[in-house]
């Protein structure tokens, strides 16, 4: 019944582009993973079963249903009575409203094959003319079962309470309000919905006054490299970041790993460390994830081309994409992206500047 609903490293990065708070709570959360219904009147069912109940009440009343009804099927679901149903544990309104689908269903005054050339706008005017489809249901139908990938939900309290925690509004938005983030988020509105969930259901609104305050849970030190300054950052006995930074942001919180961290990095600038021997936080896409990984293994002193880590994690067209995954990887040196060239021999870019690649390349042949 539920498969999984993909999402692309280009939306995850899309959407980080777009605001800043945004791309600090999705470093925050890491990856989401979501479900959706494939079939279409299944999914409706399910909305309106998930309707003003919270998750654990409504999915026991869900898997009730379900096995009240072997299928769930339109003619099956008007063929039960309402007292059956209603010792699944659904209300009297929801079994009108479930009873009033699958007559429209019936009837065809809903065709689900002709949504795949329906908007958005087009099918949430198409459903709610059904009594018990209000404009939310028809919105989760259209990210739980149709994959529809630009839906911000002005009707979900989730959203809205997320909304105005994240960008730390003193109630929630206004209408105005609202549709400047669509506009801001378009056209990643239901991957910016998944995030925006996140954070009552990691209490964030609750532990926290801001989402900069859940990054300064972390650990911190400060390292004065011979390039720069870097800043480390650790959570839960792991290395989170390295990067290189202009001036220090915070107070130094230093734990026994991150005053490990920075012997090693005396030890690297000073050419008697090759490796590293820290447990890191790789907290990427999959796809990232595989590249990072790779990248630890080049040798020090060596280099390797963007074809030839493509090659090595089994993908020899996906060039471009090491590339970008090269570029968001946020812990420099450890995970040795500076090792990874153009293919003509050309050192290619850093984000922390072609100057620092240039050097850092120099340094480990030098003490070779």
């Amino acid at each position: 019944m539920y498969k999984k609903i993909i999402i692309r490293e280009s939306e995850i990065e899309g959407l980080k582009s777009k605001d800043n708070k945004m791309k600090m709570l999705i470093d925050s959360v890491g990856q989401v993973d979501r479900e959706y219904i494939a079939d279409p009147f299944v999914a409706l069912v399910n909305s309106i079963v998930f309707q003003q109940l919270s998750s654990q009440a409504a999915t026991t009343i869900w898997n009730k249903f379900k096995n009240y009804i072997s299928e769930l099927e339109p003619n099956n679901i008007l063929q039960t009575s309402d007292e059956g149903l209603r010792n699944c544990g659904l209300s009297k309104r929801k079994i009108t409203y479930i009873k009033n689908i699958a007559k429209a269903v019936e009837k065809n005054e809903i065709d689900f094959d002709s949504f795949t050339l329906m908007s958005d706008e087009e099918i949430i005017k198409k459903l709610i003319k059904i009594k018990g489809i209000g404009t939310w249901t028809a919105e989760m139908f259209l990210i739980f079962s149709l994959n529809r990938k630009n839906i911000l939900s002005a009707n979900d309290l989730g959203i809205r309470k997320g909304l105005q925690w994240l960008y730390g509004l003193k109630e929630e938005a206004s209408k105005k309000q609202f549709e400047r983030f669509k506009s801001r988020f378009s056209p990643y509105n239901t991957l910016a919905s998944f995030y925006l969930w996140e954070i009552t259901a990691n209490d964030y609104h609750l532990k926290y006054d801001n989402i900069e305050e859940v990054n300064l849970q972390n650990n911190v030190a400060y390292f004065d490299s011979p390039i720069g300054l870097l800043e480390i950052q650790s959570a839960q006995e792991e290395i989170i970041s390295l990067e290189f930074i202009k001036e220090r942001r915070y107070e130094e919180k230093l734990d026994p790993l991150l005053l490990k961290s920075k012997k090693q990095l005396q030890a690297y600038f000073s050419g008697e460390r090759r490796e590293f021997d820290l447990p890191l936080r790789i907290n990427g896409t999959r796809f990232q994830n595989k590249v990072w990984k790779e990248l630890i293994r080049i040798p020090y002193g060596r280099t390797l081309s963007y074809k030839d880590v493509a090659v090595s994690i089994g993908n020899v067209n996906a060039c471009r994409a090491v590339g970008n995954a090269n570029n968001k990887n946020n812990i420099a040196i450890i995970i040795p992206c500076h090792r990874v060239v153009g293919s003509t021999g050309k050192i290619g870019g850093y984000g922390a500047g072609v100057w620092r690649k240039e050097w850092l390349l120099e340094h480990e042949k030098n003490f070779c």
